[in-house]
């Protein structure tokens, strides 16, 4: 009864125009206001708990890193969470100082390695000189990394929060977007304000080196050793030749050489209140968040714009292949090049993209699952994806696993079958009508949290720049027709359109 009552209330609040359904009219009461440096609120009062929830987007991700410096926005995300100038540290002056050494040691560790290729050639002899130069520099740099340790309160940015009763504090790095998001009580909104102004104002960038090999290390543990991901890093590697899309997670090679002036350069170039919106959803009174967000967040100057990523992917002119080879089952990933979010096909892809893999009711789980009896399971999604879609065109992805002494031919075989009838064969209108409502249904719960809305909210704002794209959206997908879901299956899940990576299995001596 009480989940009944809370869903009814959900519904009353959404669908605000007289005689509105779940499959009509809904209105979100945003009151939106800009700050003269360019940084946009939007703000949702809901008075239901003592709760809100503060949703920063800002709008870069890892497909603005440049070649040399990959990895930046994943370790400035790292270090935003080591606090600032005023919180994490008893003695920022001293602490400055030392940091500064470290980088200055740094500098000689790189220029030295430099040198290296040249004394083998040239002078062998020396080469082992020089090794041991490195490692005393480096014993060096670990030294002072100890020292600077002694300054440092750790974890201390949570630590605050968490003793005033926060949840879902956390941070994430996509292609597009970098997000940062807490919930907390509501009388602990101007803890808020003050907390996430002072990591934006005054950044520390404290324990970068440790921080620094804690990033490299998720690389080796996520990809290296992980089948499925390095399948999928290969496959999207594959299918981009010039988008920085193409980079699926960074290289340690070069997140293993990022200096902090690389992170501070990176934060001061997209780091700026015309790259960020903050949306605020939850018990909270507009006056009010209009008054902190101008004495906290209105000092912050404005910045010069930097460049969208120009970068286009060239039209794909036939089948491109990939087999990886992994102590591991065989896999199967098949990659068609898609639409980006302003597109008039993407809403048609989200569709299709529910017809053909969710689920077990799936069309490609029942075919190749149930019927036939040749996978393990067979899943379908979209990169680098996103609420609305990617910035740019990404990629619509099936995920294939096939049963024991199945073959991938048969299994990639039975994919294209279940393409062809998508292409030629109208989606019957109750198939249709089932995939829509629970499209609908997703969309309707996803807003029902304080930080699911606040992070539509956000990201919409940035992505479109206006929020109320979220709705126009919503309408484009149940707009969507038979005949588009056919005209778009026939224009990009194409042969000439697709790339497929296959994981075959390594023989252990035994086996060959």
């Amino acid at each position: 009864m009480k989940k009944r009552m809370i869903i009814n209330w959900f519904l009353a609040w959404a669908l605000v125009a007289t005689g509105a359904s779940a499959q009509t009219e809904m209105q979100i009461p945003v009151q939106q206001f800009t700050l003269e440096n360019g940084l946009t609120f939007l703000v949702v009062e809901r008075s239901t708990a003592p709760v809100f929830s503060g949703f920063i987007c800002v709008s870069v991700g890892s497909a603005h890193e440049i070649t040399g410096n990959i990895g930046t926005a994943h370790l400035l995300e790292h270090m935003m969470f080591k606090g600032s100038q005023n919180i994490g540290t008893t003695d920022f002056e001293s602490e400055k100082v030392l940091m500064a050494k470290e980088d200055s040691v740094w500098v000689r560790i790189d220029e030295a390695r430099r040198q290296l290729p040249y004394l083998r050639i040239n002078h062998p002899e020396k080469v082992a000189e020089q090794e041991r130069y490195i490692e005393t520099l480096q014993l060096l740099l670990d030294s002072l990394a100890q020292a600077s340790s002694q300054y440092v309160i750790q974890n201390e940015f949570d630590g605050i929060y968490t003793r005033h009763g926060a949840a879902e504090f956390n941070a994430s790095t996509g292609y597009d977007q970098t997000n940062y998001y807490v919930s907390l009580p509501s009388n602990r909104l101007e803890l808020w304000f003050a907390m996430e102004s002072d990591r934006l104002k005054n950044p520390a960038f404290r324990e970068f080196f440790t921080e620094r090999s804690v990033v490299s290390e998720e690389r080796r543990l996520s990809v290296e050793n992980n089948p499925d991901t390095k399948l999928y890093e290969q496959v999207i590697g594959a299918a981009y030749m010039a988008h920085p899309y193409k980079i699926f997670w960074e290289w340690q090679s070069e997140v293993n050489n990022l200096t902090r002036q690389d992170l501070q350069n990176f934060f001061r170039k997209y780091y700026i209140p015309q790259e960020m919106t903050v949306a605020i959803v939850g018990n909270v009174k507009l006056a009010e968040v209009k008054r902190l967000a101008e004495k906290y967040f209105g000092v912050i100057p404005r910045g010069t714009l930097p460049e969208p990523i120009y970068t286009e992917e060239p039209p794909q002119t036939g089948e491109r292949r990939i087999d990886v080879n992994y102590e591991s089952s065989p896999a199967l990933y098949i990659a068609f090049h898609k639409t980006a979010f302003d597109s008039p096909e993407e809403p048609v892809f989200q569709i299709i993209q529910r017809l053909l893999g969710d689920g077990r009711t799936s069309r490609l789980y029942k075919a190749l699952v149930l019927d036939k009896q040749v996978c393990l399971d067979i899943s379908v999604g979209e990169f680098p994806g996103g609420e609305l879609g990617s910035e740019d065109p990404g990629l619509f992805l099936i995920f294939a696993y096939p049963k024991e002494g199945v073959s991938t031919a048969e299994v990639e075989k039975g994919v294209y079958e279940e393409l062809e009838k998508l292409a030629a064969t109208p989606v019957e209108e109750k198939e249709l009508t089932k995939i829509k409502n629970r499209i609908d249904a997703d969309f309707i719960w996803g807003l029902q949290s304080n930080i699911g809305l606040a992070g539509r909210l956000a990201s919409t704002k940035l992505q479109a720049q206006d929020w109320q794209y979220l709705l126009r959206f919503r309408d484009k997908l149940k707009q969507v027709t038979s005949d588009d879901i056919m005209a778009t299956a026939k224009k990009y899940l194409t042969r000439e359109n697709r790339t497929v990576a296959t994981l075959i299995p390594k023989m252990t001596g035994e086996e060959k």
